[in-house]
């Protein structure tokens, strides 16, 4: 998954530089094929009534199948987590798409319900969808919220779709801006304060430079953070010293902001 993030990440910076207006349909396009498309041929996939869908629990029929985002999975293999009296059995039989994030397994909270997720959320249940895709098999689809009795996705699974790629897609371009302006590194001491500086792996980003510490405001906004900035990005954001760090001081004490 995070190699799919930052695959995708480079390809935005690229389409951005290239495809100025037009960048957001094509890398929102790609989104899609890489976080939606599946390999299953469409003529196997198997419509499941939730009756259905609820046999499947090892016991009324032999085989494990659950359901998340609307689809189904053979989770068979993975007896040992799902049959019964077992962890994950609480998810067999059912889309319980929501309980991947909320984390909470009593019956009564059992729902598919995730359109209210934040990006965060939202995120996270996408994280397991395309776990299921790579570890187990896809055998169809679910009848009712995500998709329709012909296996169309419904208004409610087209809704979902979109704020998962919207998501996904918030996450790239962070990842982007933190390419583009490494975050400092970040202490306090009750003594002397606040110290932020830059070091050529500050941020988490590896790069061939240092930098100085500067705050980097948000358009339009007054808050800012700390970035390292140097010739190459200067130019490219709302940039302002810190009272008190030297021009090419790579370490300042800051003052704490009112």
């Amino acid at each position: 998954m995070l190699k799919k993030i930052v695959i995708v990440s480079l390809i935005t910076v690229i389409i951005s530089f290239f495809c100025g207006d037009r960048a957001t349909d094509i890398i929102a396009s790609i989104f899609n094929i890489m976080f939606f498309s599946h390999k299953t041929p469409l003529n196997t996939q198997k419509l499941f009534t939730k009756e259905e869908l609820r046999l499947y629990n090892g016991i009324e029929k032999p085989n494990l199948y659950l359901g998340i985002l609307g689809y189904v999975f053979d989770v068979t293999k993975g007896a040992k987590h799902y049959g019964s009296n077992q962890q994950y059995h609480i998810f067999v039989g059912r889309d319980a798409s929501r309980c991947f994030v909320t984390g909470n397994f009593n019956e009564e909270a059992i729902s598919e319900e995730v359109v209210d997720f934040n990006n965060e959320d939202l995120r996270s249940i996408n994280h397991w969808f395309n776990f299921y895709k790579k570890e187990y098999t896809r055998i169809g689809k679910l009848i009712g919220k995500y998709f329709d009795e012909n296996g169309n996705l419904t208004p409610y699974g087209k809704t979902v779709q979109n704020l998962i790629k919207e998501a996904e897609l918030s996450k790239a371009k962070d990842n982007l801006e933190k390419v583009k302006f490494p975050p400092c590194n970040v202490e306090w001491d009750a003594e002397r304060g606040t110290r932020v500086w830059c070091s050529d792996r500050s941020g988490g980003i590896l790069r061939e430079w240092v930098g100085v510490p500067r705050q980097l405001y948000e358009p339009g906004s007054k808050s800012f953070r700390c970035a390292c900035i140097n010739e190459h990005n200067e130019k490219l954001g709302q940039i302002k010293e810190y009272d008190g760090c030297g021009t090419k001081s790579i370490s300042c004490f800051v003052k704490e902001q009112n």
